[in-house]
């Protein structure tokens, strides 16, 4: 089963009358990982209707993964960002390099997917005179006095991937059917599949407590989500494995902890494809906003989210197979009014609705 685009793009609109279907487009989504995720379907779009097309795509280190070596990106420009922040004095001299690099690709259209002042500069820095990006209303930090094409979403509350969806439209892409598609990783499956056989796990769920320090308000306490663990194992008969990323461990360790022997830690995820081979062969995801909820959705695993400061609306997943515990507030609180019963009922309602159903993620 796949996602439909909104109606309002069926059938595929036309291209505009400049852009040709051999046009040398360059993508630029640099983060956060979870909006890297969620324009994929828009670029399998636009790679779907416009085989001939070269397609770069400009992206931070942070989202690496995601993009090297996906079947749709001709050329990957990379952003270290990590790496000057930790030796500053390397950005002019490597920025510099890496205009150059874009420069050298004689792009046609940059598709600014990033909507803020950051993708506003990379987009006038190429030197590529047709940038499309939002118009006003739907983005931010003046971005759009950066491009000279706007697109209009359909609405300012759809979700994520359909506001990308809508620029992929734009250009004249069928969106009808669109879905995700991650890069292949055969060593992430290798990985995964030793992680699990060395803990006996078969049907499992995943639990992952982390966000982004950005995001911190996000979070449900750890103490909730090994109770959640407790009670799954209890009443499902499944184990949980406890997911981390970078900075996260001590936090994933002490909600594995808490489990009562209902919980196993993961083994350490190198890339984000790792975490996605995990995440794949799991019955379900429970997780906050956060990048990993998202993948959940790319890779077709039912999923739990959790919700307070944000609008699952707009920021929630886009698997059709979810279920959201939505508490609105802009503190720490929102998230802590969310029970374990809550979160429990969601999580067991999900699995006996989806036991035998997967969504399809790829053309």
């Amino acid at each position: 089963m796949t996602r439909r685009a909104p109606a309002a793009y069926d059938p595929p609109m036309p291209a505009p009358a400049w852009f040709r279907p051999d046009s040398r487009i360059l993508v630029i989504r640099l983060s956060a990982v979870g909006d890297v995720i969620n324009t994929l379907p828009a670029l399998c779009a636009i790679r779907h209707s416009y085989p001939r097309a070269f397609v770069g795509w400009i992206v931070e280190d942070r989202a690496y993964d995601l993009i090297r070596g996906h079947p749709a990106i001709d050329r990957v420009h990379l952003f270290p960002r990590r790496r000057w922040v930790h030796a500053p004095w390397r950005a002019p001299a490597e920025a510099a390099a890496l205009i150059r690099e874009i420069r050298r690709e004689r792009y046609d259209v940059a598709v600014d997917l990033q909507g803020n002042l950051k993708g506003a500069v990379h987009g006038l820095a190429s030197g590529i005179r047709r940038r499309v990006g939002f118009s006003r209303e739907h983005c931010r930090e003046w971005n759009h006095l950066f491009t000279n094409v706007h697109v209009t979403p359909p609405d300012e509350r759809i979700n994520r991937v359909d506001k990308f969806l809508a620029v992929a439209a734009f250009l004249g892409a069928d969106v009808n059917g669109a879905a995700y598609r991650l890069p292949e990783a055969p060593e992430s499956r290798v990985r995964a599949d030793e992680f699990l056989a060395r803990e006996g796990l078969r049907g499992y769920v995943v639990l992952h407590p982390g966000t982004s320090e950005v995001g911190r308000e996000k979070r449900w306490l750890p103490e909730r989500f090994s109770a959640l663990a407790e009670r799954i194992g209890a009443g499902l008969g499944l184990r949980a494995v406890v997911t981390w990323g970078p900075g996260e461990r001590e936090l994933a360790a002490e909600v594995a902890a808490g489990g009562r022997g209902h919980a196993v830690l993961s083994m350490p995820t190198r890339s984000i494809l790792d975490l996605a081979e995990l995440i794949r062969r799991a019955r379900l995801f429970v997780g906050c906003d956060s990048g990993p909820l998202h993948l959940a959705s790319a890779v077709g695993t039912p999923s739990v989210g959790l919700f307070g400061p944000k609008d699952p609306t707009i920021y929630g997943p886009y698997n059709p197979f979810h279920r959201i515990v939505y508490k609105p507030g802009d503190h720490g609180g929102a998230m802590e009014s969310i029970t374990v019963d809550e979160a429990y009922r969601a999580a067991a309602e999900l699995l006996s609705q989806t036991a035998h159903q997967k969504w399809t993620v790829h053309f």
